[in-house]
């Protein structure tokens, strides 16, 4: 839906000189450019004509969609091909026309004169819509085109891809069978090395995590253990927090958003434990793309040991949500870009970037200050009732009354 100010443009004292004979310009309301889904955009297409210029009409397109792009290893007769897949997942595309008549093949002329000439609209999103989402070979982009149709020649055109959110609130997950958000986590993992000299020794490690659900600006707490049973000693252990994207259906990409290196080394016979390593949480993605087909993303925070000829590798799943849980009061927020994605394997290598060729980075919010209410309450003690309670009047169902000591000489007789 889009609602225009006027049919015919609404001419502007005449702009400064140009080289060109007319170029466009985006003006949104909105200066951080986030909206919410249901939201509207409102704003502003600005033609600006340096001299008397023939045209066609005046166009905007307003389009969501999401892309993936991502290869598999595929078994073709008795060898194995890499298969190439890319998906795309429309949300909205539309088009409207804000001068000009567009019968579909712009037959119309009509003439712009020199000066700044000012086509305002609003548009409303769809209701629940998928978060924007940045990654290596996938994105959810959601963008405003406005066009210059001329005569001859191409077009001129403009674009602005805005963030468009969707809240996640822990206390709401649809995930029944998930731990609650209090609910300690976690995960414990052992490997086995073979030796020529004696019986096989192993190593294990356990990785725990506090809570589930995060906001963007928390920190993350967890305590480690490692036990090196084996005659060889460990390379650095690291502590992570990553993004789980899968594309399509189960091909799934580990990206490293953040990392801590703990320990440098566990050597032979060593038993280490380590309590409170954190981990912030930066601005990104909520779990979970609701109502996307091509994307869905995840997060897990990790452990892994290093040996020469193996990882030892423990995780545990976790929520990013855009809503802190009760007893967390937001004390200040602000949007903030995405941080730039890492894939695990890309570490040593050249970093994948997004499917579009610019360098958008959505924004999302994110929490600079947030304070626990629930160290702040006051107990109240839970007193003995005084006697002055029992001696109460009790009203009977006839409407008289009587004493609380006349209802027990009563029960004795």
């Amino acid at each position: 839906m889009i609602c225009c100010g006027t049919n015919s443009p609404l001419l502007l004292p005449p702009h400064e000189k140009m080289t060109n004979s007319a170029h466009l310009e985006l003006s949104l309301e909105q200066a951080d450019l986030v909206y919410y889904s249901g939201d509207r955009i409102r704003g502003a297409l600005v033609v600006h004509v340096a001299a008397p210029v023939t045209i066609a009409g005046v166009e905007l397109r307003f389009r969501g969609a999401a892309r993936a792009r991502w290869r598999e290893l595929g078994n073709e007769g008795t060898r194995k091909t890499e298969v190439e897949h890319e998906k795309e997942e429309i949300y909205f595309d539309d088009r409207f026309c804000l001068w000009g008549k567009d019968d579909g093949r712009w037959e119309s002329r009509e003439v712009l004169n020199r000066g700044r000439h000012l086509f305002p609209f609003q548009y409303k999103l769809p209701e629940g819509i998928p978060c924007s989402f940045e990654g290596p070979d996938a994105s959810i982009r959601y963008q405003v085109h406005g066009a210059l149709v001329r005569v001859a020649g191409s077009n001129i055109s403009t674009n602005k891809t805005v963030t468009v959110l969707r809240d996640l609130d822990c206390k709401r997950d649809s995930e029944k069978k998930s731990p609650t958000s209090r609910h300690v986590l976690e995960d414990h993992a052992e490997r086995t090395f073979s030796t020529t000299c004696c019986r096989p020794s192993r190593v294990s490690c356990s990785l725990c995590v506090l809570k589930r659900s995060y906001v963007p600006g928390e920190t993350v707490h967890a305590d480690v253990q490692i036990h090196n049973m084996t005659m060889r000693k460990s390379g650095p252990c690291r502590l992570q927090l990553k993004q789980l994207v899968t594309y399509g259906e189960s091909f799934c990409r580990p990206i490293l958003l953040e990392e801590l290196e703990f320990h440098a080394s566990v050597r032979a016979g060593q038993r280490r434990q380590w309590k409170g390593l954190t981990l912030n949480v930066p601005a990104t993605c909520p779990s979970r793309l609701s109502k996307c087909r091509v994307i869905d993303v995840r997060y897990c925070v990790a452990i892994e040991c290093h040996f020469s000829d193996s990882v030892l590798y423990a995780a545990v799943p976790i929520t990013i949500a855009t809503l802190p849980e009760r007893g967390i009061m937001p004390v200040r927020w602000s949007y903030q870009e995405c941080s730039t994605l890492i894939s695990d394997d890309d570490i040593g290598g050249e970093t994948n970037r997004s499917m579009n060729d610019d360098n958008f980075r959505p924004k999302y919010k994110f929490y600079d200050e947030l304070r626990d209410i629930r160290k702040d309450k006051y107990f109240v003690l839970k007193l003995r009732q005084s006697p002055g309670v029992k001696r109460r009047q009790m009203v009977t169902e006839g409407g008289e009354s009587r004493t609380d000591s006349d209802a027990v000489n009563e029960s004795k007789a």
